[in-house]
């Protein structure tokens, strides 16, 4: 059995994943909390400009994985951080709320290209430990979301909104060094090629109602998530009275202990399996979120870190379902998963930050009731396929990013 430290494709991956996340977890700062004050931004407008930049990292993600599956994606890969870099470091240098939207939403193509490629990738190389392997690329992505609002709260604490630029040479730093570990990947020899069928193909073990009930899984997990993370640092500024660098040390003490509970979530689903896993992860979640905004103060800090392990623990048996979904084209699956779902959750944040506004439920109840959601996708995990009816994705790819390599 290979060793997955010995990966060098899952590391260059993780570090790739690391890298894209890392930047858009600065994006709640950068706009909640400084791009909000030098364009003076209403919460529907916060919303509504992270949504923008969510929806098209996230739509076009099941494109960007059937064009990797079928001309490998090397590129795609190191592409996409390259594009990220460039357009996120020039958000902070937008005069107007118009064009600072139009541009997040052009950056938001880079992380649409990097993550199917980088999920699929990792999907192969982890062989029969597909689990724990997604495992550890998302804790890549995790940490990277975890050091990004420190980082930016860091950064633009000395050069305000436009220190998206400083942000944005970090991502082109590691550009150079993902594109040579990828290209030692690459050139790794291939033991699985097998000719490319390029008709989109359903796993018939999946019934309509279990692919219903896990976009719909997906779905929802998306919008809490992405809700709660986005407006987090807001709602302890504004109503609890932190400083913007408590809130973001809250923030990221919430990612980073989700990315120890992504590696936790990938092997034990391997062993227990991940509708199990899923379930737990839901059911305890949902407490601990409205724990977080009951308390609202510096008690939080206590919650952050178990809300943010067992928030963690939901995604890799469900990006690993969705990849089983689509047996021949793991990158689509990915796509799906971590493109379309996203985008839902897109759409759920604007919706967030439009109840927010005072004129609707205001911020307090809009962020206690996103603790109601994952009950309701608790509920759903029973429709989800039973462990022994799921079909290990089988991926064909043209250009496998070193499919085996150890």
């Amino acid at each position: 059995m290979r060793s997955l430290l010995k990966n060098v494709t899952l590391w260059s991956l993780t570090l790739g994943h690391f890298s894209v996340d890392m930047l858009a977890g600065t994006m709640p700062i950068v706009v909640g909390l400084y791009l909000k004050d030098t364009l003076h931004l209403d919460l529907s407008q916060i919303g509504l400009l992270l949504g923008a930049y969510k929806l098209t990292s996230s739509l076009t993600q099941p494109i960007f994985g059937y064009l990797s599956d079928r001309y490998g994606g090397r590129w795609f890969a190191v592409g996409g951080l390259l594009w990220l870099s460039i357009l996120q470091g020039l958000v902070g240098f937008m005069p107007t709320f118009g064009t600072a939207t139009f541009v997040s939403a052009l950056a938001g193509l880079g992380s649409a290209a990097f993550h199917p490629q980088g999920a699929s990738g990792a999907n192969i190389a982890a062989g029969e430990r597909k689990t724990a392997g997604v495992a550890m690329f998302m804790l890549g992505g995790n940490s990277g979301f975890a050091v990004g609002p420190i980082l930016a709260a860091a950064v633009m604490s000395w050069y305000g909104v436009r220190g998206t630029a400083l942000l944005a040479l970090i991502g082109l730093l590691i550009v150079p060094l993902l594109y040579f570990l990828t290209g030692q990947a690459q050139a790794a020899p291939s033991a699985d090629k097998k000719p490319a069928n390029w008709k989109i193909e359903l796993n018939p073990l999946f019934s309509t109602t279990a692919i219903v009930a896990l976009i719909a899984v997906m779905s929802l997990r998306a919008w809490s998530q992405e809700s709660f993370s986005s407006f987090l640092p807001q709602f302890f500024v504004e109503l609890a009275h932190f400083s913007k660098t408590e809130a973001s040390m809250l923030a990221s003490l919430m990612l980073l202990a989700l990315a120890g509970g992504t590696v936790t979530s990938g092997i034990l689903s391997d062993r227990v399996g991940g509708a199990r896993v899923m379930l737990v992860s839901m059911l305890v979640s949902a407490p601990l979120m409205a724990a977080m905004f009951l308390l609202g103060d510096w008690r939080a800090f206590y919650v952050a870190p178990f809300l943010g392990f067992v928030s963690g623990a939901a995604w890799p048996p469900m990006l690993v379902m969705a990849q089983s979904l689509f047996p021949k084209h793991a990158g689509v699956g990915s796509g799906v998963a971590l493109g379309f779902v996203f985008a839902m959750g897109g759409l759920g944040l604007q919706l967030t930050g439009w109840l927010a506004e005072p004129r609707h439920l205001g911020l307090y109840t809009a962020m206690l009731s996103l603790s109601i959601i994952p009950l309701a996708t608790a509920a759903l995990v029973f429709l989800l396929p039973k462990p022994g009816q799921q079909q290990p994705a089988v991926v064909h790819v043209s250009e496998p990013m070193g499919a085996a390599a150890d």
